[in-house]
């Protein structure tokens, strides 16, 4: 997954930069320039990047499902607990008699 998300971070911030430098001059500097470049590389990324977009888009489904799946076999074996049963047993552990001076 972190080779395709970085691929198309990688192609967003190309098309931006080149718009970007393109804008620059023949535009010359000014705020409204970045605006002006994002707006464009943005639609431009829309446009040309669905492959790399989607790719990106199946690794983080896989990703998540995979998580959904190790965590539902982990509370099929009862090792998944909540974050409230954690806090009570860490609660008891400092209020345990043996625990006292």
């Amino acid at each position: 997954m972190h080779q395709a998300l970085i691929k198309y971070t990688a192609m967003r911030v190309a098309i931006f930069v080149a718009v970007l430098i393109v804008l620059g001059l023949l535009m010359g500097g000014s705020l409204l320039l970045i605006v002006i470049a994002w707006v464009i590389s943005v639609a431009l990324s829309y446009l040309f990047l669905s492959k790399p977009r989607e790719e990106v888009s199946i690794a983080l489904a896989e990703r998540t499902q995979r998580r959904l799946d190790d965590k539902a076999a982990a509370r099929a074996a009862g090792l998944d607990r909540s974050d409230d049963e954690v806090e009570d047993d860490l609660a008891a552990e400092q209020i345990s008699p043996d625990k006292r001076p």
